[in-house]
This record gives C-alpha cells, sequence and structure tokens, in this order.
C-alpha cells in the first residue's frame, strides 16, 4: 500500500502533541461493511471482551453508523482506502494510529482473499504500521481455505513477527502456518463471547411462539439460507422449498432466521419465496426472526430443537446456546468449527450442492438428526466450556 501516503501519515502523526492517549484505548478493524450479523456478533464481542479487560475506549474502523449490541465510542472513516485506493485516507489513519494502545483486525473469513482481496490487503497494512509503531497488534480469529488468494497470503506472511495471528479453527490453523511459515495462535471464534439479549422485545415474541408450537406438539427448527449460495446457483431457491415442504409433513414448525442483510436476494427475502407458498392453515408454523441483532439471535437459539444454517455465524450463536446445528458447509469454515465439539462426524455436515441437486434427500438427512439431537446437546455442553476459553485467548 503507498509508501509516500504511510509517510505523510507518519509525519502528521508527529505534528499532534499529546499524540498518544493516557486511558487505554484499542482499535477494531472490521472485516466488512455492515450487513453481516455474523461481523456485527464479532465486533459486540470485541468491544465487550475488551472493556472487560480494561480498555477505556473502544473505537471502531468503519466511519458511518452501524447498530451493535455493544458500546462504540468513535467511528474512524476507512471505506476510501479499503475500496477507493484513497492515498490521503490511507495517510489520515496513520496518522492517528499513535493514539491507540492496540489495533485489532477481525480476520474472520476475508484474510484468504475469498473476498475483495484489496480491501484486506489494506486493512493488513493498517495492522502491521501499528505494529511498527509498537503497538499491540492482533488479527483476530480468522479461518483459511485449502486456495488462498496470493496478494492476501503474501501481506500476511510479511507482517512484523510482534503481530499475533490467530486462526479460529484447527483446520485454519495448520493452513495459515503452512502458507504463512510462522506460528499461529489456536482461539474459537469471536462470536462465541457474545452476549444474549435476553430483554428485547423480539426475544420474549420468538420464545412465545416457540412455546405454543410445542404446545402444539411440534418440534421447532431453525432455518437459515445464505443468498451467496442462491446467487452461484438458481435452483438454490426450490430445492428450500421442497426442504420446507418436506419438513412440514412432520410435526415441525420452522423459525426463519436470516443473518445477511446485503444484496437484492438477501436472506430474509430468500427465506421468505421459500415458504411463500405455505397454505393459510400452515402459515402458524413459520415465523420469521427480524435480522436486527445477533444478540436476539444468540438469545433465541437455545430454545430451538436444531438450526438447519448455511451461515456459520448463525450455527456458532446457536452451538454457544447447546443447539446442534446442521450446516451447509462452503469456503472450508465448517468443518474446524465442528471439530471443537467432536462433531464433525456426526452427519450435521452437507454442501449447497447436495441440497440443491437432492432436497428432499437433505431433508431426511435433517430429520434422521433430529432424532439424536440429545446426543448432540450433550457433546455440545462437554465442550462449551473449553471453546469459550478459547475464544478468550483472541485477547491475550
Amino acid at each position: 500500500m503507498g509508501s509516500f501516503s504511510v509517510s505523510v501519515g507518519r509525519a502528521l502523526s508527529g505534528l499532534r502533541t499529546g499524540v498518544m492517549d493516557k486511558e487505554r484505548r484499542v482499535l477494531i478493524i472490521p472485516p466488512a461493511v455492515p450487513g453481516s450479523l455474523g461481523d456485527a456478533a464479532m465486533i459486540s464481542a470485541s468491544s465487550y471482551s475488551l472493556r472487560n479487560q480494561g480498555a477505556a475506549k473502544v473505537d471502531l474502523l468503519y466511519g458511518k453508523t452501524w447498530d451493535l449490541d455493544e458500546k462504540i465510542d468513535s467511528r474512524l472513516s476507512g471505506e476510501r482506502f479499503f475500496y477507493k485506493d484513497s492515498g490521503v485516507q490511507q495517510a489520515l489513519l496513520v496518522s492517528v494510529l499513535p493514539r491507540y494502545s492496540e489495533c485489532y483486525f477481525i480476520g474472520a473469513d476475508v484474510i484468504d482473499g475469498a473476498y475483495n482481496p484489496k480491501s484486506v490487503a489494506a486493512r493488513i497494512s493498517l495492522l502491521a504500521e501499528a505494529a511498527k509503531l509498537g503497538k499491540k497488534a492482533t488479527l483476530l480469529g480468522a479461518s483459511y481455505n485449502k486456495k488462498p488468494e496470493e496478494m492476501t497470503r503474501k501481506a500476511l506472511s510479511d507482517l512484523p513477527a510482534s503481530v499475533s495471528i490467530c486462526a479460529r479453527d484447527p483446520v485454519s490453523r495448520k493452513r495459515m502456518e503452512e502458507a504463512l511459515d510462522r506460528p499461529v495462535r489456536q482461539v474459537a471464534d469471536l462470536a462465541f463471547l457474545l452476549r444474549p439479549r435476553l430483554d428485547d422485545p423480539l426475544v420474549g415474541q420468538a420464545k412465545g411462539w416457540i412455546v405454543s408450537r410445542r404446545n402444539a406438539g411440534d418440534q421447532v427448527i431453525g432455518l437459515n439460507a445464505n443468498y451467496l449460495h442462491a446467487q452461484k446457483d438458481p435452483l438454490i431457491i426450490g430445492a428450500l422449498k421442497t426442504l420446507v415442504e418436506y419438513l412440514l409433513r412432520y410435526d415441525i414448525s420452522i423459525m426463519l432466521i436470516p443473518h445477511d442483510t446485503r444484496s437484492e436476494m438477501p436472506d430474509q427475502k430468500l427465506l421468505e419465496e421459500a415458504t411463500a407458498w405455505v397454505s393459510p392453515e400452515d402459515r402458524e408454523r413459520i415465523y420469521l426472526l427480524p435480522p436486527q441483532s445477533p444478540g436476539i439471535v444468540r438469545a433465541v437459539v437455545p430454545e430451538l430443537d436444531m438450526l438447519v444454517t448455511g451461515r456459520m455465524h448463525t450455527a456458532i450463536l446457536s452451538l454457544s446456546g447447546g443447539t446442534p446445528s446442521f450446516c451447509f458447509a462452503y469456503q472450508d469454515k465448517f468443518e474446524g468449527l465442528l471439530q471443537f465439539f467432536n462433531l464433525e462426524h456426526s452427519g450435521l455436515l452437507s454442501t449447497p450442492v447436495e441440497l440443491s441437486a437432492a432436497p428432499e434427500v437433505v431433508a431426511q438427512k435433517i430429520m434422521s438428526r433430529l432424532k439424536e439431537k440429545k446426543l448432540f446437546e450433550e457433546k455440545i455442553q462437554y465442550h462449551i466450556a473449553d471453546v469459550l476459553a478459547l475464544s478468550e485467548k483472541n485477547f491475550l
């Protein structure tokens, strides 16, 4: 990233008086712009954890409004640098880094370059600059796919040795250490630390519906759909319709749990299309939980019998509450997650390709796994304390 802009930023920082705040102030670099409850969960969990560890101020490197479950003190604009290569904004960001004692980049699922590698490299460059200033610099829990993009791989490999790199699952850790030739800390995903918003009215309404469906004799399954899968495969919408139709043949009610609000066909619209055909008499067996807050989702999912999801963070919020998750795996993210609970060989993994090609087969698998839910719940409860402890290791 522009060496001239970095030099200008360093010069500007030298002109500031009282450059570093006397109080402990930390900066969080998000993985993307708003729209994903998963990103919001990781940011909120980070803010809460850092304050618990004594941070007086937690700032976010995103300049516009972002509704989160935890407090952010100040927002810094970085979007023109991340997405439009603005040298001016890069210099301004470099100039304010000295005020912080710590800098954290939420690696999530972006550091392998699967999404917008230039933006990722820009974020990594700020983390590197913070480390060169002697700040504590950490790349928080990330996953890493089988075929990382070269620009981002090199940016990670070139990070100063003082930067801590955290992998959020064992599979990703092995891949990172092989690709980057440096030690990687084993952690778990930040979202495991998210606090449930138990007092929100939406939580009470959703729990009331679940109780009513149980009283009617149904088990209750949460259903999430990933719009990225539908973008790649137009058959996914029809497959979801078939899946819902199959499940409704049994004593099953379905809570729709959208996760991402981006694109012309966000998760919510995809789920609504998949259930638009449901008859009036069966409509009471369908309930939509609005995608307003990951803390709301975290408060509701423990009440479900099972979650079916195409989103990893929805699965994490479910597992945090002790609820088994049947997952449509993509970007090599889910296998390592289930390893934490000794569930990687449990039959809880499918793929978008299988859903598209054989939705009734997938539905049969879900019903079969539902019969084993007590066993899965026991495994989750047995391992969850260790997973939470691993998640806290993001902030060593």
